[in-house]
């Protein structure tokens, strides 16, 4: 070994103990990063899940024959982590590793309705009784609303399309979110089906 030492041209000098702290070290640091990294992994993959659960959800609301209501929870975790709904995506986050947040977006097939806190209806029944008040009709099929009626209640679910595409509303974790299937008939039996979402 003093031969190794002494020469300066091919060799350098490791002693045993010092490859064992370069294999100790390397085994502690692949085995920190893969912990790490796997928790990213698992909290994205947990993230997706339920991203998928609430845009299907939503499918089967809105492919069913009549008007139905289910109610969604958002699964607790040990982590927080935050989900935003608009017209289009709905979005969840949640703090990662170093300083890194984890984002899942999920575009959805459908354009929601998303409840407006200045709307002067929640549910399928409000909307229903309140066009009763203001136009004289219920929306059903046994006594449809008038076209005109229609329109301006149309416009009115465009205009919060564009605000929440642009504003997406956050979701309030710990509360249900209900999604509701809502069918308003209008001049002659045509129809309209709207897809509801709001916390109470």
């Amino acid at each position: 070994m003093l031969q190794c030492l002494k020469d300066t041209h091919s060799m350098m000098g490791l002693t045993l103990t010092q490859i064992g702290v370069f294999l100790a070290t390397g085994i502690l640091l692949t085995i920190v990063v893969s912990l790490v990294f796997s928790n990213d992994w698992q909290r994205t993959a947990e993230l997706q899940s339920q991203a998928s659960s609430f845009a299907n959800l939503l499918g089967d609301v809105e492919n069913s024959f009549f008007e139905r209501t289910f109610r969604f929870l958002f699964a607790r975790k040990e982590y927080p982590y935050v989900a935003q709904i608009s017209t289009d995506y709905l979005v969840l986050s949640a703090p990662g590793s170093w300083q890194h947040n984890l984002t899942v977006t999920y575009r959805l097939l459908l354009s929601p309705w998303i409840w407006f806190p200045s709307q002067n209806w929640t549910t399928g029944a409000d909307l229903h009784a309140y066009l009763n008040q203001t136009c004289g009709h219920w929306g059903t099929e046994q006594d449809a609303i008038p076209i005109e009626n229609f329109t301006s209640l149309f416009e009115e679910y465009n205009s919060s399309a564009a605000f929440f595409a642009l504003h997406p509303l956050e979701i309030l974790m710990n509360d249900p979110v209900y999604v509701e299937k809502v069918t308003i008939f209008y001049q002659h039996h045509k129809q309209q089906d709207f897809l509801f979402i709001y916390q109470i």
